[in-house]
């Protein structure tokens, strides 16, 4: 059976049938399959599903900015504060694993209209100025954005099957600008409320719960898969190519917290000030972007998908050794090149459990289990990072550490991103 350039089998999708065989699926499919026939509900789920990924990272990251701040308001320790960052990532690893049952058990679109509601709750709970509660908030946000992170790739691949990269790309596009928008407008939003900190995290439940509104009409095209009992004939955890593509997610998730974590510090004590080292940081991130959008596309477009991931690592490969090993010498080149190789890792890595999957079903378990290894992974990197560094005195073990997880980074991604379905 050939594939498209998606890896989506044509029989796959809506158009790969008869009219007479058109006509008898609209009887019998699902309302999302048969509302999917017409350019207008794929116009309309498209829209939904940015104004989804839209809340997936920028009520998170608006704590950043603010930590400090936050810290000092409520006089509250290193770990204190540690939590309110890091309670979402652990949320991340731990409960990813669960999501896909969620989604078979209540449908796609009803689970995620209901962690929209979650984050709303959550990071409105974040915005009370109560430590205890502000924790139980964090809990709430970072379960809602976990299932969020999960299921998603699950529903690109089955409203849009000969779409996945282009709509991967517009999503996680759509997610990482949140994420910086977020971080952009946290301190002007504070200083407008006369330093009162909560208005910067209670606006992102505001917009959470407007996203609920506008999600309401697609309950309309609630979906449930098959039952269960077919959806674990197939052990994913005992899968050869499920664990290599569960390592490429996890080491590309580690490699960007712990960049995001310590990057400008690692700057700052080699030598650069402070400002330069924050304006480093944020090339870092912005160039992440337009990398996030564009990665998926050229993966899809190039045959040969071993030489794809090779083309797609030639910045970190570039930025990592230089990062390492010269780190004052290029700085804005090192962090130009990260910020456009991690930026474009997330968004393939996301692509790969969208299209590698044998059926929505698979992908969306294939999501959860690669989601549960890489984010615990992601939740370790910051930390050992920073103990080496506290251990020996010293960057270079550490940066040493860096250097060896983006070379496995490489190896896992080569056979990550094979043709072969998953669980098929």
């Amino acid at each position: 059976m050939t594939q498209n350039q998606d890896g989506v089998a044509p029989s796959e999708t809506l158009s790969a049938v008869s009219p007479t065989q058109q006509n008898e699926d609209t009887r019998s499919a699902d309302p999302a399959a048969r509302g999917f026939r017409h350019l207008g509900p794929h116009i309309g789920f498209l829209l939904a599903l940015l104004l989804l990924a839209a809340n997936m990272r920028g009520s998170i990251v608006a704590m950043g900015p603010l930590a400090e701040i936050v810290g000092v308001d409520l006089q509250l320790s290193g770990v204190q504060l540690g939590l309110l960052t890091t309670i979402p990532v652990l949320s991340f690893g731990v409960l990813s694993i669960f999501a896909p049952r969620l989604g078979q058990r209540f449908g796609l679109e009803a689970t995620l209209l209901t962690m929209l509601l979650f984050i709303a709750v959550g990071q409105g709970l974040r915005a009370t100025g109560s430590y205890g509660i502000m924790i139980v908030g964090t809990i709430i946000l970072g379960s809602a954005i976990a299932v969020l992170n999960v299921l998603t790739p699950s529903l690109v691949r089955r409203s849009f099957p000969t779409r996945v990269a282009l709509i991967t790309a517009l999503y996680t596009f759509t997610m990482s600008t949140g994420a910086t928008v977020a971080a952009f407008v946290a301190i002007p939003i504070r200083n407008a409320a006369d330093g009162d900190w909560r208005y910067s995290l209670g606006i992102w439940a505001v917009f959470a719960a407007l996203a609920f509104l506008l999600w309401l009409p697609m309950l309309r095209y609630r979906h449930k898969g098959p039952a269960p009992v077919s959806v674990t004939q197939v052990s994913l955890w005992k899968n050869a190519e499920a664990w290599w593509l569960a390592l490429f997610f996890g080491c590309q998730s580690l490699m960007f917290y712990t960049g995001t974590a310590w990057v400008a510090k690692v700057f700052i004590d080699s030598g650069i000030s402070e400002g330069e080292a924050a304006t480093l940081l944020t090339i870092f991130n912005v160039f992440g972007i337009p990398a996030a959008f564009a990665a998926p596309l050229i993966y899809s477009k190039i045959a040969n998908k071993k030489l794809a991931m090779v083309i797609l690592h030639v910045p970190l490969m570039i930025g990592i050794p230089g990062f390492v090993f010269a780190t004052t010498e290029l700085p804005y080149l090192w962090a130009f090149c990260m910020g456009l190789g991690q930026g474009a890792m997330i968004s393939i890595a996301l692509t790969l459990v969208g299209i590698r999957g044998a059926d929505p079903q698979t992908s969306a378990r294939l999501s959860g289990m690669c989601q549960s290894v890489g984010y615990l992974l992601a939740a370790i990197g910051p930390v050992l990072f920073g103990a080496l560094h506290d251990l020996l005195g010293n960057w270079e073990a550490a940066l040493s550490f860096l250097f060896a997880i983006v070379c496995i980074q490489m190896i896992a991604a080569l056979r990550a991103g094979s043709a072969e379905k998953i669980g098929g």
